[in-house]
């Protein structure tokens, strides 16, 4: 039941997220489609990321037992693994412009990493660092996204 609330929740935040992107203004000059370009493509992603949701968990009602996923679903560990991934996310939130993101994102990938992926050191710190190489080149160098410099400056 939550999984399909979840898609629902989705839907429906994707279809406010692309009414909100088509109240952008047009540029009179420049690319017809402006700022609206990337945020569309971005909500697009959600509405499929919704559909495949719903379609995912279609799929997985009709071929496992219902008490057994509802008895999952309730098991406090994972409820307590939730809350702390949200606290863990809320604290990269707030950390994000003070400490900057060339900081705060490894840090904050190598634990969710070493959580999921436990004793794999090098491979988690790899992806971590690699990522976070990537993402920051591709919106500061080729989007000029100006990410926060925190600690390092800028």
């Amino acid at each position: 039941m939550r999984d399909w609330l979840l898609a629902i929740a989705i839907l429906l935040g994707a279809t406010v997220y692309l009414y909100a992107d088509s109240r952008l203004p047009r540029l009179a000059i420049g690319d017809p489609m402006g700022p609206r370009a990337f945020p569309a493509l971005i909500g697009i992603g959600l509405l499929l990321s919704g559909l495949l949701l719903i379609l995912e968990t279609w799929r997985k009602r009709a071929a496992a037992a219902p008490h057994a996923a509802d008895a999952a679903a309730g098991d406090p560990k994972h409820l307590k693994i939730l809350l702390a991934l949200a606290a863990w996310t809320a604290l990269y939130y707030v950390a994000f412009e003070p400490v900057g993101y060339l900081i705060a994102t490894p840090i904050y990938l190598f634990a969710l990493l070493a959580f999921f992926n436990p004793r794999r050191w090098l491979v988690n710190s790899a992806v971590a660092l690699g990522f976070t190489a990537s993402a920051y080149g591709v919106f500061a160098g080729l989007l000029n996204v100006q990410l926060p410099g925190g600690l390092l400056g800028s």
